[in-house]
């Protein structure tokens, strides 16, 4: 049930991809380093004790950089030589640990109808009237096999996890949005066509997702990470 939702997680990969690229300060990289001995011969890295190997870290870069060549084409190289990939996916991938790691330590789980429900939803697999077209989703699944099915089905369940670990931080923030906010905000940026409810919306996401980053970035700082990859090159902010 889960494959026709490949379509739509690999779009949603890009962009997230670049977008945790973008945002993570890092390093002008024109090449990776690997020690010669010890844990490095095998792992990219170690978060809280949990292992992040080469393996898997070459193929998540590999597909990283081949989605790049997809959106860019003739123009991917010269752009890859202005982002920190490297270490930007290896970086998400420690994330991606860290909050799977907090989601277990607080006993979320991810039911099969809730990931059900998420396919049925997708708009790849709906019909001219918005209904789930089941068809459709018999067409796309046939073309992958078990073993694909389940490594679709994990991903989405871990992006599923993430996503309620992330309501669940936030929720504990008591986070709002005051009039005077809105009014500093109308003031300061001297919006005209004044809509207050789309402001509110507006700010309440920026102040969400702010107070989510910080949460993670806190939570980053006291985590167990060792990264055996040496990334070359001086430091240059990519933000």
């Amino acid at each position: 049930m889960i494959t026709k939702f490949f379509r739509k997680r690999r779009n949603m990969k890009i962009i997230l991809w670049i977008i945790a690229i973008l945002i993570i300060p890092g390093f002008l990289i024109w090449g990776v380093g690997v020690g010669g001995g010890g844990k490095s011969q095998y792992y990219a890295a170690t978060v809280n004790k949990e292992h992040i190997t080469l393996q898997e870290y070459y193929k998540e870069l590999g597909e990283v950089e081949e989605q790049y060549r997809k959106i860019f084409g003739d123009k991917t190289s010269e752009l890859l030589k202005g982002l920190n990939i490297e270490q930007g996916v290896l970086e998400s991938m420690i994330r991606e640990k860290i909050l799977l790691q907090e989601a277990r330590h607080r006993r979320i789980r991810v039911l099969n109808n809730e990931i059900v429900e998420v396919v049925k939803s997708d708009p790849a697999f709906l019909d001219e009237k918005g209904r789930f077209d089941e068809n459709k989703y018999r067409t796309v699944i046939s073309s992958y096999s078990p073993e694909e099915l389940r490594k679709i089905e994990d991903e989405l369940r871990k992006r599923i996890t993430i996503e309620k670990l992330k309501e669940m931080v936030i929720a504990e923030g008591n986070i709002s949005v005051s009039d005077e906010e809105i009014e500093k905000h109308i003031k300061e940026n001297q919006i005209k066509d004044v809509d207050r409810e789309s402001i509110k919306k507006r700010l309440l996401w920026r102040k969400r997702e702010e107070y989510f980053n910080q949460w993670y970035a806190d939570k980053r700082k006291i985590s167990k990470v060792i990264v055996y990859l040496s990334f070359n090159q001086p430091a240059v902010s990519v933000e």
